[in-house]
């Protein structure tokens, strides 16, 4: 039985969602688009920027090495 109440529970909220989705685009629908393009640009700006951090640390490193292996 406790199965069959929390799928019960499940349900409801899923339905539940299914109501709220449009009710929510049309009330703030134009915003959310504008902040998601924001969120968008932000996080593209960080990933490039990491990127370019992990290609200087793995420089580095490989520098180290050679420095390192390198005969005096």
């Amino acid at each position: 039985m406790k199965m069959w109440h929390s799928a019960f529970f499940q349900a409801m909220q899923a339905v539940q969602i299914d109501i709220l989705k449009p009710k929510i685009q049309k009330a703030w629908g134009p915003m959310m688009e504008k902040a998601a393009d924001a969120a968008l640009e932000a996080i593209g700006t960080m990933w490039s920027s990491g990127l370019g951090m992990a290609k200087a640390k793995a420089d580095f490193r490989k520098k180290l090495e050679q420095l390192w292996l390198e005969k005096k």
